[in-house]
């Protein structure tokens, strides 16, 4: 990763203060990975999302089956569900209605994602 794209973290003696903020953040998201859990993060510009949420994940083992999302300000429901579906490679077309969505589990093996408990 460049160091544009890391929030300057790779530059030489650079290292992330570890806040209260990304204590929290590495807890959540390290409790959502292991439960395969979703998760959102959220607030406003400057208060450290980006940089929390990719100290994070690359403290992550690579192959966790991490699926990022990142939305424009105020997405509708339709394009949430839209993104999700994507990212989850569900197969087949994203569902017109809200309704379909809510049944993709239902359709049986390759239609939704596999659940993988951890011990």
């Amino acid at each position: 990763m460049t160091a544009a794209t890391y929030q300057y973290v790779d530059l030489p003696d650079v290292s992330v203060v570890t806040t209260r903020a990304l204590l929290t953040a590495r807890e959540n998201i390290s409790g959502r990975v292991a439960a395969c859990a979703m998760m959102c993060i959220h607030g406003g510009a400057g208060f450290g999302r980006t940089l929390a949420v990719d100290t994070c994940l690359r403290a992550l083992e690579p192959g966790e089956g991490i699926r990022r999302i990142t939305f424009r300000a105020r997405p509708t429901a339709g394009a949430v569900r839209y993104e999700l579906f994507t990212a989850l490679d569900l197969a087949g077309e994203p569902p017109r209605h809200p309704s379909g969505f809510d049944r993709l589990g239902e359709d049986g093996p390759g239609r939704a994602p596999p659940h993988h408990p951890r011990g």
